[in-house]
């Protein structure tokens, strides 16, 4: 019998308190990440309940803590947030049944405890294009049941040559100037 999943939307509002809490979380998974990264060589993921939030405060989304989406823009766009905690390479998948109308990049700066927010305009269409090697793009993958995996960096950003949209200050809690990457 076939499963008729509905999404659960639940939105917040990332306001000062909460992002106060998110930004006191990262310290602490920092931490853990760092301690393990001295007895092994991979640390852990960076958690999505750090970086959508800090994905939301800065370009005043609302968060989405149920399902269907990551994000809603206040005019009702479905956002899809990816992460990476290394902030020189990135190995990004997208779920086979993955659909968005905006995609935005977030890369840390662990050094620095920065957060540059690329906001790229593209849509899960337009995503899909994006080539995983040199036969297959994300779409022909995706028909095969598949988590495709691509660089965003390099594919992305690098390629279409895109400035940070802004960069959040972890340590303040504050968005700052853009920096230079």
């Amino acid at each position: 019998m076939a499963s008729n999943k509905k999404s659960k939307v639940d939105l917040v509002e990332i306001d000062a308190a909460r992002i106060n809490d998110v930004c006191d979380n990262y310290f602490k998974w920092k931490s853990l990440n760092d301690s393990l990264k001295s007895f092994c060589s991979r640390g852990i993921n960076m958690p999505d309940s750090i970086s959508e939030p800090i994905g939301c405060f800065c370009l005043d989304y609302f968060w989405n803590k149920g399902s269907g989406g990551d994000a809603i823009t206040r005019d009702g766009r479905k956002v899809e947030f990816k992460a990476c905690s290394n902030f020189d390479s990135d190995l990004t998948s997208f779920g086979p049944t993955c659909e968005f109308d905006n995609f935005v990049f977030l890369r840390f700066n662990l050094n620095e405890n920065l957060c540059y927010v690329y906001d790229t305009g593209l849509s899960s269409d337009e995503v899909k294009k994006l080539r995983v090697n040199s036969t297959q793009t994300i779409e022909d993958q995706q028909k095969l049941g598949r988590r495709p995996h691509i660089r965003i960096i390099d594919e992305v950003i690098n390629k279409l040559g895109l400035k940070p949209t802004c960069v959040f200050n972890i340590r303040r809690c504050e968005i700052v100037e853009t920096v230079e990457v």
